[in-house]
């Protein structure tokens, strides 16, 4: 454990695996989360972003929302994900423009077209900041919808968005390699998507369907 967050064997082996497939087949710049930027002398205009095992937590407990997500990103928005929730025999997969499936099944986002008929997946990540201020803003979020969801996996809330499960994610502090994957495939899905900050650092992120408001779930 490092402060609130959570690392396993899994993490380190997942990545392993996943940056040596990643350079031998296409090889651009990485930053993964447990290295950070790997052969990132050229340009970064695209990029792999790498969660080895998004939800560390959720596994080492036995939970099921727990996997790797791959994203490429190109001018600063992810193009392409994959998520892969190996307990759950779910493999998410999109390329915006192409599509989104579910272990190569199409899928799409719920048609719900207000907060107080809907599902918000969200979490307090262990960057969230707890004072009274932030407290307040939280409580004002999730009060205005008919139920809330955290599941501890930031990929697995956003491509639950993209299939329909849940009908928005909104949650500040995570990391572009938390979100990328699963952002690509919400947006190639018909989702809206809405990254704030620079990526390689804290970000606020929202997703959700056709129907809503960004500024609704934000």
């Amino acid at each position: 454990v490092e402060g609130k967050e959570v690392k396993v064997a899994a993490d380190a082996a997942a990545e392993a695996v996943i940056l040596e497939t990643l350079q031998r087949l296409a090889p651009l710049p990485i930053l993964s989360e447990e290295r950070g930027w790997v052969d990132a002398g050229g340009s970064r205009a695209a990029f792999w972003a790498v969660d080895p095992l998004d939800g560390s937590a959720n596994y080492a407990l036995g939970y099921p929302h727990c996997g790797p997500a791959i994203g490429l990103v190109a001018d600063g928005a992810p193009v392409l994900g994959v998520v892969d929730l190996f307990v759950l025999g779910e493999v998410y997969t999109g390329a915006v423009g192409r599509g989104a499936f579910r272990n190569g099944a199409p899928i799409r986002p719920s048609k719900t077209d207000a907060p107080d008929r809907g599902v918000l997946n969200t979490g307090a990540p262990a960057r969230l900041t707890l004072d009274a201020d932030a407290q307040g803003r939280f409580l004002r979020q999730i009060a205005t919808w008919r139920k809330i969801r955290m599941i501890g996996s930031a990929a697995a809330a956003i491509v639950y968005v993209a299939d329909g499960r849940a009908d928005a994610y909104h949650e500040t502090g995570g990391m572009i390699w938390d979100v990328a994957g699963a952002c690509a495939i919400a947006a190639a899905s018909g989702c809206q998507v809405a990254i704030e900050g620079a990526l390689d650092a804290p970000l606020s992120v929202t997703v959700c369907n056709s129907m809503l408001q960004i500024s609704a779930v934000r």
